[in-house]
């Protein structure tokens, strides 16, 4: 099976609204889930919790509990940064710095995972596998 990496708006979708999901990937996700091939970066956390802070996500949860459970759910394994992550981060060819959209791209293409995200400047990277708009 194929490995995936939720970018950080696909793992809240998916634990919190999976209906933000386009139709036919929360099966495909769940699939991937129970054979242990779902994964997120670490700096997704951190990238939740600013969010949260600036009152652009919300949770009926506080954040920090939220973030809590989200990150001990069974099947998603969550991928610490690491050196040559960063130095790959750096090293991407993006029309922007966020720090969050470079290491969570970095981390798909070390793992040789496939990115879901909703987000076009990730889905054009070079090199880098992108899902969204289809479960297939």
């Amino acid at each position: 099976m194929k490995r995936y990496l939720l970018d950080t708006h696909a793992w809240v979708y998916f634990l919190a609204d999976p209906a933000q999901l386009p139709s036919g990937l929360e099966p495909l996700l769940e699939e991937a889930r129970m054979q242990q091939a779902l994964f997120v970066s670490a700096i997704s956390a951190w990238e939740v919790s600013v969010l949260a802070r600036k009152d652009r996500l919300a949770f009926r949860l506080d954040s920090r509990r939220w973030l809590e459970q989200a990150l001990q759910v069974p099947g998603i394994e969550v991928v610490p940064l690491d050196a040559p992550t960063a130095v790959e981060a750096d090293h991407l060819p993006l029309p922007h710095p966020d720090p969050a959209d470079r290491f969570i791209a970095a981390t798909a293409l070390r793992l040789g995972a496939v990115l879901v995200t909703h987000d076009e400047k990730l889905q054009g990277l070079p090199g880098l596998q992108t899902l969204w708009n289809s479960g297939a």
